[in-house]
């Protein structure tokens, strides 16, 4: 353990790969390293500040920190360009993209989320300042497309819409995406002319289910026919939706998955899901707050050290099975490079329902180049990439 540690490598995660290439460019300083809302020192640094007592030289801060680390701008100088990030494809265009958040934590306590294991339903907001700083920093570095990294856009819509008018007055021809949830689409529908002007070119929405009792137990506070109402309000406005969704939980049936994919060629969304949300299997986390619904106690099995969740089974069996083969045939596909319909198709003839055209099913809708979920169990290809 002590040789892999200090000597790094192979078993290094992509996170502690960018803390090394870092400190070795800047070897004589104590570098406090951003995870999220916290600053970490690793290896020799920790060991001479706990030695000491306290950092006895230069700090080096990667992320928003002076007092409060909401209310300082990132070092990008000291990250990775841009062009080893994710990229905006629109048509056959790629854009530069840079990520930015107006505000940290959740208002809302999902059950299934895990950021209210941490923020308890609380928003910290960034110093509206700092952050245009920051995106004139990204717009200096390249950036031509935004991604709000925010769990939700829309928790403090003031907030968010005073930075959405400041970006657009000082980069008009800027664009960006940001994450918001089905209740503050229908909430806050208002606003939608106003971000669809402004450059807001998709949002990113958690429907997670058709089935109102599954959303009901992972309390997301909306119903199904809720999502269909989204869709709708958004194109209306000229913004485009990229739903996530959460097919596997204890609850589900092969009735329910038909029940999703029937939704997405409905409501021509083949285009506009990434294949991947056909496969998302619940994690839970330690302190998840499922973990205190009834309704999951017969199926919550031990803790898996390895993939850090706790097990689970279904209450129908095969939906593991269905899974395992739905996550291979999905990774087989984009690793061939597979249209997105065709793609679709598999899986929709995989879960057993009758096959429908989608052949002229659009494929220049925007969206990034790696596909975004959260809440998910890794899969056995994710495992092997962090683990061999």
């Amino acid at each position: 353990m002590t040789e892999r540690v200090a000597g790094g490598g192979a078993t290094d995660t992509p996170l502690m790969q960018q803390y090394r290439e870092i400190k070795a460019r800047f070897p004589q300083t104590i570098l406090f390293f951003r995870m999220g809302d916290f600053y970490e020192m690793f290896y020799e640094d920790a060991l001479v500040a706990w030695a000491d007592g306290e950092a006895p030289g230069p700090i080096v801060q990667l992320g928003r920190a002076r007092h409060d680390p909401m209310d300082a701008r990132p070092a990008r100088d000291l990250l990775p360009p841009l062009d080893r990030y994710v990229r905006l494809a629109v048509g056959d265009e790629l854009r530069l993209v840079g990520s930015v958040e107006a505000s940290r934590g959740c208002a809302h306590r999902c059950r299934h989320c895990p950021v209210p294991v941490v923020y308890n339903g609380r928003v910290r907001l960034a110093n509206g300042d700092e952050t245009l700083s920051d995106i004139t920093q990204l717009v200096e570095h390249g950036a031509r497309h935004l991604t709000f990294g925010d769990p939700d856009f829309l928790n403090a819509p003031q907030h968010s819409m005073r930075i959405v008018r400041a970006v657009h007055e000082r980069y008009p021809d800027l664009t960006f995406d940001c994450t918001t949830k089905v209740e503050h689409v229908l909430r806050y529908h208002e606003l939608l002319p106003e971000l669809a002007r402004s450059g807001c070119l998709f949002v990113v929405s958690a429907f997670e289910s058709l089935n109102d009792a599954i959303l009901e137990r992972l309390d997301k506070g909306h119903a199904a026919a809720d999502s269909a109402r989204a869709v709708h309000l958004l194109r209306d406005h000229g913004i485009d939706v990229r739903p996530s969704f959460l097919p596997f939980t204890p609850w589900t049936t092969r009735d329910d998955l038909a029940t999703l994919v029937e939704f997405v060629a409905d409501h021509d969304l083949v285009g506009s899901v990434d294949p991947v949300q056909y496969t998302i299997r619940l994690l839970l986390p330690a302190g998840s707050l499922l973990l205190e619904h009834p309704d999951l106690a017969p199926h919550l099995g031990g803790w898996d050290d390895e993939r850090l969740t706790f097990t689970w089974t279904p209450a129908h069996p095969d939906m593991d099975d269905l899974q395992r083969e739905l996550a291979r045939l999905v990774e087989e596909s984009v690793g061939r490079g597979d249209p997105i319909s065709t793609t679709y198709a598999r899986v929709r003839s995989a879960i057993g329902v009758e096959p429908v055209d989608v052949s002229s099913a659009p494929i220049d809708r925007p969206r990034l180049t790696e596909s975004w979920f959260c809440c998910a169990e890794p899969t056995d290809v994710q495992m092997r990439a962090v683990t061999t």
